[in-house]
């Protein structure tokens, strides 16, 4: 059995169920006739729906690591870390949208304590690794002394995250989500960054 794929296809089966239809209103069943396995198959892999929902949770910030790790390591200059991060952002909105339909869902759906719980904690991770790209921009003199590391990374961040989850809900095409990311960053670097990169 191919371990790997079949959990990733109840997973992506799931995502989009649940962030169309709402946790609530989608059945194991359903997952499983989606994902095209049997119940034993899910329950192999996950204990249960609620499982499922964290386990998205989970990849989500999983795959975002990954890509932060891959494109913004230690050996770079804080230019190409600024880039790097916008580039993560367009890559994680064209490979993962399932991921980020059920990110959107967790954020403004009643859902039970532990799922609310993960994904804050989760989110707080991922929080403090883009911070610290801000923090060394504040050190090595990028931006004025009085902007904090928190406010630049809200101030990018918090837009290209509305963007995206815009794009990816609408079902727009990822050319025009790529183009206005750019102009946003490109915006937002004319606006805080005072020596261009």
């Amino acid at each position: 059995m191919d371990t790997r794929g079949t959990k990733l296809k109840i997973l992506i089966a799931a995502g989009e169920l649940i962030s169309t239809l709402g946790y609530h209103n989608v059945s194991v069943r359903e997952i499983c006739e989606a994902a095209g396995v049997t119940k034993p198959v899910l329950y192999y892999y996950f204990k249960d729906k609620e499982d499922v929902l964290a386990q998205l949770l989970i990849e989500g910030h999983s795959r975002f690591r990954e890509l932060f790790y891959k494109y913004i390591h230690p050996g770079l200059s804080f230019e190409k870390k600024l880039n790097g991060l916008y580039r993560i952002y367009v890559i994680y909105a064209r490979t993962f949208p399932y991921l980020i339909k059920i990110s959107a869902h967790v954020q403004f759906s009643p859902l039970p304590k532990k799922i609310k719980t993960l994904n804050n904690h989760k989110g707080k991770e991922i929080q403090e690794l883009i911070k610290s790209i801000f923090i060394e921009g504040i050190k090595k003199k990028y931006f004025r002394k009085d902007v904090g590391s928190e406010m630049l990374a809200y101030s990018l961040i918090a837009p290209f995250g509305a963007f995206i989850a815009e794009s990816i809900l609408l079902k727009n095409d990822i050319r025009p989500l790529k183009e206005n990311l750019k102009k946003y960053f490109d915006f937002w670097k004319s606006q805080f960054l005072k020596r261009a990169n």
